[in-house]
């Protein structure tokens, strides 16, 4: 019986566990360079330096610096990602290293020499007391603007826009440089509307600038509520992250979570989905390793990109014939013989041969569910159908024309060398 076979595959509980422990080392070394990421890229003070001009220069020695050792890093990040239990994380812990020593030795030098600039420059100093003189008045100013005081009167438009205005620079403050979740954004913008409707609104100004005190006063206070609350938020969302290290897409933003419950909740979703994708990667391996040992490699063609991103691969018989194997997200297993060529019409003389074909892929089926046990994939049956022509199928792998073109190329090839053979 060799017509299309439906197996489910399992991995073994030995290999498993030890595809878990790699999985976990290879997630721990992710979260070493993303903080090493972190670290190298981190450096405030940067960005007031550089707008010195004086300064600028030496700024920008330490920006390429933290490039060219960033660059690196992701590099070793992605690998880390795309590994498997194959990986070799000793040689990329060793450079890890390497980077860290070779970055914190440099940049400690540059750092050195940018210091001793700033310190003698007169215009530096004067910029960064303006700064610091700048920011104390504007402290003082919020206090002042929106500190109310019973019986104001005589208050003008001006100061009422400028009270707005401060409630629109700390506002968006908070907003660009806090984590928070999508109810906390929701209430957010909630207030800042009512602040809107108090602006455009139909009365004197000393009742809005009264409603905008007021306003300021609980936004200050739900901004302290965010923040202490989002600790705890923040800690299972680098879990998440952490779990998520080698999806490549679909991770969310902290801010698409409505609840702390709803994050836990992506999280075990996460995990489950990274043992399937972990199991499903080690299955499609193991069937490419044992279907190349028997001479089937993958056919490879531009027609078949969509085909392989679904699960499926195709595994070359001869020019004409393959095994197609799709693997699904369940693990469900299914082969069977296949036509390829520039077309996918069945003629009489190809309905004969493939329906040969699948009787000669019956000797071969059961070896190679042996070597897959012996590697720690066990297919368990679910549907052995006998050969029939009825499952005669064809796939198309390659234009007319290109096959037109390769085999004029060999023509053409086989003429140069005739040639060359009798010039000799």
């Amino acid at each position: 019986m060799s017509g299309p076979k439906v197996d489910v595959a399992e991995i073994r509980r030995q290999e498993k566990m030890k595809l878990e422990a790699a999985r976990t080392a290879r997630k721990a070394l992710a979260g070493k360079i993303k903080q090493l990421l972190k670290q190298i890229g981190d450096n405030g003070a940067l960005e007031q330096m550089s707008r010195e001009p004086s300064l600028k220069p030496a700024c920008d020695e330490i920006r390429g610096l933290q490039e060219k050792y960033s660059e690196e890093l992701t590099g070793l990040l992605k690998k880390v990602r795309s590994g498997n239990e194959m990986l070799e994380t000793k040689e990329i812990e060793q450079r890890i290293g390497e980077i860290t020593g070779e970055f914190q030795k440099l940049y400690e030098q540059k750092m050195i020499v940018l210091n001793d600039l700033a310190g003698s420059s007169i215009q530096f100093r004067e910029m960064e007391k303006n700064r610091q003189q700048l920011q104390q008045m504007q402290q003082r100013r919020i206090v002042e603007v929106m500190q109310e005081s019973s019986g104001e009167s005589g208050v003008s438009a001006e100061t009422v826009e400028e009270a707005a205005g401060v409630f629109r620079i700390e506002f968006e403050k908070f907003m660009t440089g806090t984590h928070m979740l999508s109810k906390h954004k929701q209430s957010m913008l909630l207030l800042q509307q009512d602040v809107q409707e108090v602006i455009g609104g139909d009365f004197s100004p000393e009742r809005k600038l009264k409603r905008i005190r007021r306003l300021y006063d609980e936004f200050t206070k739900m901004a302290t509520h965010i923040r202490d609350g989002m600790e705890e938020i923040e800690a299972l969302y680098e879990e998440y992250l952490m779990e998520s290290f080698d999806l490549t897409d679909g991770i969310r933003e902290i801010e698409s979570f409505g609840s702390k419950e709803e994050l836990e909740k992506e999280i075990g979703q996460v995990k489950q989905l990274a043992d399937s994708s972990m199991s499903k990667e080690y299955i499609r391996r193991q069937i490419d390793e044992v279907m190349a040992k028997h001479g089937y490699d993958v056919v490879r063609s531009e027609l078949l990109s969509e085909l392989n991103e679904s699960g499926r691969i195709l595994y070359g018989v001869d020019q004409a014939t393959a095994i197609d194997v799709f693997v699904s997200e369940g693990n469900q297993v299914t082969m069977r013989v296949v036509g390829i060529g520039f077309d996918t019409d069945i003629s009489a003389a190809e309905d004969e041969r493939l329906f040969q074909q699948q009787c000669a892929f019956c000797s071969m089926h059961p070896q190679i569910t042996q070597e897959l046990a012996n590697r720690g994939v066990v297919l368990q049956t679910k549907k052995h159908n006998a050969p029939d022509k009825k499952f005669n199928k064809k796939i198309r792998t390659e234009n007319k024309t290109e096959t037109q073109s390769k085999n004029r190329a060999r023509k053409d090839l086989k003429q140069t060398e005739l040639k060359k053979m009798y010039r000799e």
